[in-house]
């Protein structure tokens, strides 16, 4: 049957030449909507590398002047970076928060970011130019529960105190060198015009600050001095978080009820603890947004895209009415009529493939597909594998709607009207 219909489409290569480049055209379409769907899908469902379940973020506010709260300086002139330190230290008290940390350009779902050069001391290895600096304190890692690919939780935080610097695993990958090669090596920070040098004790896992973006090289610091000063002079600049004990029932909200009689010091107090998921809604709504009105597009599109193909198919069938009547005369049943139909559909839509394959390498050499930095195994396979079983869905629709009315008529009608 297959080498049957394989002739049925060579002698009727004229006609099956403007559907076949219709299908190509389309194919080339649904790579570019397939790939995009998929390498986002992929990214988003990437490991973040932290934990953010049962993290919530801290904000605080200076009261003004004609605030009822104010507290005139001469009553009391407690030093903001005192006053601040207080406040965290009476939330970390709290029986059920488990840890309490601050950062600078470190926290997930946070737009501000540190961009750094990353380099080994003294060689001219290759360097990382969009490498992030975090700058944290310790308790950070066991805040967001980070993992150490050679050691301990407790490592970590050993190093940052002892002013080692900590990277992730891109940082490795962006050198050229494994994990383990890293270990020990100089590394050479420069960010701002500063330079750091330092040496490497620990590689954590690699981080993302959120389900968007993806994996960059990272490294962190305890920069005691900076922090310091921000605490003192800027302590809005900073991200503060804690994260409450597994098995704890308190929310961050009834946690900041409870302790709010307590969460003011001189003129500053904790404004709100908040869940991290506010933060995520909030920061990743327009990303979310954007692609719910790229899925209408592409809905909109594959319903013109079905309905260009259905009317082709509507027409070709018209066309093969004698044949059909002919057939069923000659003792052809409706159903291997039907399947011999969407056989050769399908078989017309193979055929792009050897084109529609360099479509998608050019599309992929030109930058022309979303995201072409994003690389990974499977990404070509699923997005050929997505955008084919759609076409094919759409073209076995196209030809068994026309046609199933068709292989039921009456052989005498069919010929007769032809």
């Amino acid at each position: 049957m297959l080498q049957h219909i394989i002739k049925i489409i060579w002698n009727e290569r004229h006609a099956n030449f403007l559907i076949w480049l219709e299908l190509l055209v389309v194919s080339v379409c649904l790579l570019y909507l397939a790939d995009f769907a998929v390498t986002k899908a992929w990214i988003y469902t990437r490991p973040m590398g932290i934990d953010t379940h049962k993290v919530a973020n801290i904000t605080f506010e200076e009261l003004y002047s004609k605030h009822p709260n104010y507290v005139p300086r001469e009553v009391d002139s407690t030093p903001t970076y005192d006053a601040i330190t207080t406040l965290l230290q009476r939330i970390e008290q709290h029986p059920d928060v488990e840890a309490l940390c601050y950062c600078f350009s470190a926290f997930p779902y946070h737009g501000n970011s540190q961009t750094s050069i990353v380099r080994f001391h003294g060689t001219k290895s290759p360097e990382i130019e969009d490498g992030s600096l975090f700058i944290v304190s310790p308790s950070y890692v066991e805040v967001f529960r980070l993992q150490n690919t050679t050691g301990t939780e407790q490592e970590l935080k050993d190093v940052l105190e002892n002013g080692f610097t900590i990277p992730s695993e891109s940082v490795a990958e962006g050198l050229g060198v494994t994990t383990k090669e890293l270990l020990n090596r100089n590394l050479v920070i420069e960010f701002y015009g500063d330079s750091i040098l330092s040496d490497v004790k620990c590689v954590v896992r690699d981080m993302r600050r959120n389900e968007i973006d993806v994996d960059a090289p990272v490294i962190l610091r305890y920069e005691k001095d900076v922090l310091r000063r921000l605490l003192s002079r800027s302590p809005q600049s900073l991200q503060y978080g804690l994260r409450i004990k597994e098995g704890a029932q308190i929310t961050p909200r009834e946690l900041f009820q409870e302790l709010r009689p307590q969460l003011q010091v001189a003129n500053w107090r904790v404004r709100s603890i908040t869940p991290i998921e506010a933060m995520k809604e909030q920061s990743q709504a327009e990303f979310f947004n954007t692609l719910k009105l790229n899925a209408i597009y592409m809905t909109f599109l594959l319903i013109c895209i079905f309905l260009g193909v259905i009317g082709t198919f509507w027409y070709r069938t018209q066309q093969r009415r004698a044949q059909m009547g002919l057939r069923l005369a000659m003792g052809e049943t409706p159903i291997h009529l039907l399947g011999m139909y969407l056989t050769e559909g399908i078989l017309l839509l193979l055929t792009t493939l050897p084109l529609s394959i360099p479509a998608y390498c050019l599309f992929s050499a030109y930058g022309v597909l979303e995201d072409n930095f994003v690389t990974f195994f499977w990404r070509g396979p699923l997005a050929f594998l997505v955008a084919y079983a759609i076409l094919a869905l759409l073209t076995l629709l196209a030809i068994w709607i026309p046609t199933r009315g068709a292989v039921r008529i009456s052989p005498a009608l069919s010929i007769h009207e032809e």
